[in-house]
């Protein structure tokens, strides 16, 4: 092997509620004796160049082995509340924090679901376990903590499933974060190049979905984005070059055709 190993990139986070969640980590990794696989909202702002938008919760993915004890439940055992269909309320110092579990199973994988959207749910968050990275979190009042982190293009093919079953807000969250991870500075490439090389079953599924969101449902998804104040200054512009971004990543045969250009590295 030769060079250096890239430095583990660190990410400043302010605020309380931006404390308590990053010291639920320790107390997670601590009373599950596992790693935390970080993903949702605050993947997304460690992942972007400047965070746009706070969040309340910390989301976790968990590649759950055959006859291992599930993290959900080591933590109930450990005290923590159940809160949810999949969480759980976790005690730190700075108070309680929600806990939200995604388990992925070798039930799940094998057979996969028939539907495409709950097999893009598996496929995207085994993907997001298996490639997930390093990233120093430092917050107000927390020693740092590193954690892994899911990667921006797991982030967008989770996001494109999630939108699916949601509210009016958490729709047009779930969709601009799509929005900026694919045309952020930092991210923008990184989506691109790991989706053109993903599994051939998860680029089929997230190209129907991205294709739902921002080709034929693209009036939809732009009055979405901009019923949440972060979303105010989108435009039918943003969408059609995210359209054609994914497309070109996702779409049999064209992979990298699509070259990154100054529209998405501004």
């Amino acid at each position: 092997m030769s060079g250096n190993p890239s430095p583990t990139p660190t990410v400043a986070l302010h605020g309380p509620m931006m404390a308590a969640i990053v010291a639920a980590i320790p107390v997670t990794v601590r009373d599950t004796g596992r790693p935390v696989i970080v993903v949702g909202g605050l993947a997304v702002l460690c992942r972007l160049s400047s965070p746009y938008r706070a969040t309340t919760d910390l989301d976790t993915v968990s590649r759950l082995l055959a006859g291992q004890v599930g993290q959900l439940e080591l933590l109930v055992a450990a005290g923590a509340t159940p809160s949810g269909p999949a969480g759980v309320q976790v005690q730190t110092a700075l108070g309680p924090v929600q806990v939200d579990v995604l388990e992925v199973t070798d039930a799940d994988l094998s057979p996969l679901p028939e539907d495409p959207t709950d097999r893009l749910h598996v496929l995207s968050h085994a993907w997001a376990a298996q490639t997930a990275t390093p990233v120093c979190i430092a917050s107000d009042d927390t020693p740092p903590v590193t954690v892994l982190v899911a990667r921006p293009a797991a982030l967008v093919a989770m996001k494109l499933q999630s939108v699916m079953n949601r509210g009016a807000a958490k729709e047009g969250t779930d969709l601009l974060d799509i929005v900026r991870l694919t045309t952020d500075p930092t991210t923008a490439a990184a989506v691109i190049d790991e989706l053109s090389t993903a599994d051939d079953q998860l680029k089929a599924d997230a190209l129907l979905h991205a294709r739902r969101w921002f080709h034929d449902g693209a009036a939809r998804t732009l009055q979405r984005i901009r019923s949440i104040p972060e979303g105010a200054p989108t435009t039918a512009d943003d969408l059609a070059l995210v359209a054609d971004l994914l497309s070109a990543a996702l779409e049999p045969g064209e992979g990298r055709a699509l070259e990154l250009d100054d529209r998405h590295t501004q």
